[in-house]
This record gives C-alpha cells, structure tokens and sequence, in this order.
C-alpha cells in the first residue's frame, strides 16, 4: 500500500476541549537541514531563496489557484523546463514585482487574485446591466416605481441607503457570543474540573495528493494535559506516526523514527511558538477572547443548514482566524486559519460535529479537516473519550529520541 503523505509531513496541533486541529502543513515537513528551495531541488528559478520546506505547498497555492494539477506545468521529469513552467516563472515574477511596489513586499496581491481557479483568466468584466435602465441595475421605490432622476443619482442615492445600514444591527456582540459558547460545552465549572483528556477513534486520512486513491482507515490516540500538553499518535501500517508538544517543544515522529522539531521564530519557516501553545491551550474555549489582539463578529452566514455568526480574531504576529458558531446551540462549528506560503495563505478549516456530552462537558465526536490539497485532508471519528484518565504518564508528552533511518550512514 501507498505510504500515506499525512504519516511523513502532517502535524496536527490539537487543542484539547474542542478538537480544534490545525492543519501546520508545509510548516511541519521535516527541513533538510535548513536548505533553501534551491538547495533541496533542482532548477528552481524564481524561489531559489525559500525554504525548502514551503516550496511544495507553494505549488499546491499554484494548481489551486490556476484550478491545474501538477502536469499542467510539469511534464515527466520535474527538473525539466515545459513551456508553461516558464510562463509561471514570468508571472510569479511579475506578482512579486507588483507586491514589492505597491504594498511594501506584503502578499496583496496572488495567483488567485486574477485567475480564480482557472487557468486562463478573464480580462474584462462580463455585462451586468447595472447602468442600463432596462439592466437588472435599475434601483426601484418600495412602491415598486423607479426612483426619480438621472443614472448617476439614481446609484449615489442607493449606495447612500445601503451605507446608512448597520447590517449588525440586533446581533449579540462577540463577548455574548464566546460565553454562549462555553455555556454551551457545559459552562466555566464543568471545563475546569477536567484538566487531562484521553480520546479514542479513527482517523479516515487522504492516501494520495490528488485524492485519486481511497483514503484509509487507521487508529488514532489523543491525549492531551492542561496547561498545553498534547501527543497524538496514528497507528500506520508501516509505523507509528506521532506528533505533540510539551509545553515548550513541538515535535514530529515519522513512521521510520526519525524525530524532527517543528516550531520556530515568527520569523521562520516553522510555524512560531505563539501559535502552537495557542492552538493546542487545554481550555481555549475559556480564553479566546485573550489570543486575540481584536476580535470582531463580521456577520452571520448560513452552514451546514444552520445559522452562524461569523467572529474574526486577529492574534498577535500571526494572520486572523474565522470561528463560526451556530445561533441556536452557541457550539462552534467551523474554525478557518491560514499559513502563509510564499506566494499566499493556505487556507485551512477544520468542521466540528456531533457534539456530546461526556461528564458535563461537550466534544465533538466528528471532526474534519480540509486544505486546498487533498493530501492533507482528515477525518476523525471519535469512539471513546476519558476525562481526568489515570493513565496518562508525564513522559508520554515528551519528545522521543529520533532513530536514525536505515540504510545512513552513522
């Protein structure tokens, strides 16, 4: 069987009470001794200097983004120049160019920004009527006549009256909306009388980066210890993968043993400290509101057939993160975070589901993971959760000693 791409390169960072997994895909592979792109690859061009760590999920932004797989630009050997490679280089260059003149070298503007998926992009906008009297523009009287006047004042006088609504008007405020959610998994109490958890299940994870294959089914293990203490360990058919964090070092074991850190500076390629100890904080529900430097609610959206208020949070030093929580149960049901490639944030949202009470505490019992690579799509279903177990051994949230590989030299 195909050695499943999550066992060699994904890190989950699990934050106890609600499962919230962060996908820290590119940021977590195994660096080849801190090489560049151009270091670790042959013929790289144009992202010579990054890390080689993120030049594969800066690929995966790249056929997201033109809405292509690999072969569009790659035909055989990768090493090899194809004529559409040499069109990405240009356009990557040109983007960067844009990016370094008119915003200051931020990633303003990506692939995406002009090809929405598509490998050619449309030039010129398609007719809407929105200045045709006879178009679907035309702005109508709640009695149902035209409003008086010419085009022009036909369209200040509508966007006046749109910009003079507050479309959050009778909505609760985002301090309303993260109490409701922990009085909805069981209130201040109940969370704090469970300070370890263990939890049992299967991860259904992508065994192919297109999604070609049949994904597979493998046992999974959570345990996680207030403060921020967490290991979770996929039993693979060709080993044991695990990854976790101690409180200060997170830490990633592939299936033939080798252990490789994953965290790093805010400025490194590794995803920075401050992140991790936040996504994997025992109580985050209980202290959302003090991970984020500003926290606003943007609205309600429909999801899942349910109505949600969508709450953004902006950490320090890292890009912001979109909770949705549903209006009526106050549960959180969708969790959105980005980690920046060099060409632009990859998208990563994690689904909550069938939540359940477990000694006055609620946790979801379904939890999936998406990205904009199959590869790094997961499901977990949990079968059996333990609050308080008397099992959990300090050492099991320790990093392991790494075994060298077989077949190196010593």
């Amino acid at each position: 069987m195909r050695k499943t791409v999550f066992s060699i390169r994904t890190v989950v960072a699990y934050a106890g009470l609600t499962l919230a997994a962060t996908l820290l895909t590119f940021a977590q592979q195994p660096a080849q001794g801190g090489k560049t792109a151009a270091q670790a690859y042959k013929n790289i061009q144009v992202l010579k200097d990054i890390p080689n760590t993120q030049l594969i999920p800066t690929m995966r932004f790249i056929s997201t983004a033109l809405g292509v797989e690999c072969e569009f630009c790659h035909l055989g050997n990768r090493a090899e120049d194809t004529p559409n490679k040499n069109t990405a280089r240009k356009m990557m260059t040109m983007m960067m160019s844009i990016n370094n003149t008119s915003f200051n070298g931020r990633m303003n503007v990506t692939c995406y920004t002009c090809h929405h998926g598509s490998s050619s992009p449309v030039g010129a906008p398609t007719p809407t009527g929105q200045y045709s009297q006879l178009g679907a523009g035309v702005f109508f009287k709640p009695d149902g006549g035209p409003l008086a006047g010419g085009r022009d004042e036909v369209m200040a006088e509508a966007y006046k009256e749109y910009m003079s609504k507050d479309r959050l008007a009778g909505m609760p405020t985002p301090d309303q909306i993260l109490a409701k959610y922990v009085t909805a998994l069981g209130g201040d109490q109940a969370i704090r009388r469970v300070n370890s958890r263990l939890i049992t299940g299967t991860a259904t994870l992508s065994n192919d980066v297109r999604g070609a294959v049949p994904p597979i089914n493998v046992p999974v293990e959570i345990a996680s210890k207030a403060p921020n203490q967490w290991v979770m360990t996929f039993r693979m058919t060709n080993g044991t993968t695990a990854n976790g964090f101690d409180g200060n070092v997170a830490w990633l074991q592939a299936a033939n043993g080798v252990v490789t850190e994953t965290t790093g500076a805010n400025n490194s390629p590794l995803p920075p400290l401050s992140r991790v100890k936040r996504n994997s904080d025992f109580y985050e529900p209980l202290n959302l509101k003090s991970q984020y430097s500003r926290i606003a609610l943007r609205g309600a959206e429909r999801l899942r057939g349910r109505d949600v208020y969508v709450v953004v949070g902006s950490p320090d030093g890292d890009v912001p993160e979109r909770l949705y929580f549903d209006r009526d149960s106050g549960l959180l049901l969708r969790k959105i975070v980005a980690v920046p490639t060099a060409l632009g944030d990859y998208p990563i949202q994690t689904d909550y589901d069938d939540y359940r009470d477990v000694g006055g505490v609620k946790v979801p019992y379904l939890v999936r993971t998406m990205s904009i690579s199959p590869a790094e799509d997961m499901t977990i279903h949990v079968e059996r959760v333990q609050n308080n177990p008397t099992t959990l051994d300090a050492n099991k949230f320790a990093k392991p000693a790494s075994r060298q590989p077989a077949g190196r030299n010593q």
